[in-house]
């Protein structure tokens, strides 16, 4: 397994003291993508900050794996336009 690009499910849930079945619930889903290697279930390193951002979630205000979704879909809208924000700035402060 290629340790850079993934991280095996088991070593995430042990880490962060979590059931396997709340990953997998979150893939059915749709939330995250789980891939096989070496014939283990693995997550792409890529998409942990989502992962753990929805574990968070999950656990501080106790939402559910259905209703992450859309929590997770608002979050990446004000991520969105925080960045089309800071663009404009930069485009508006080389006309001051």
């Amino acid at each position: 397994m290629n340790v850079k690009k993934y991280i095996s499910i088991t070593d995430f849930c042990r880490g962060h003291a979590l059931e396997e079945s709340f990953i997998y619930s979150l893939h059915e889903i749709e939330l995250i993508e789980i891939r096989q290697v070496e014939a283990k279930p693995v997550i792409p390193r890529r998409d942990l900050r989502r992962l753990e951002r929805l574990v968070r979630l999950h656990r501080d205000l106790e939402i559910s794996p259905e209703n992450l979704l859309a929590v997770d879909h608002l979050l990446d809208q004000v991520e969105s336009l925080q960045e089309e924000v800071v663009a404009l700035r930069r485009r508006l402060n080389r006309w001051e």
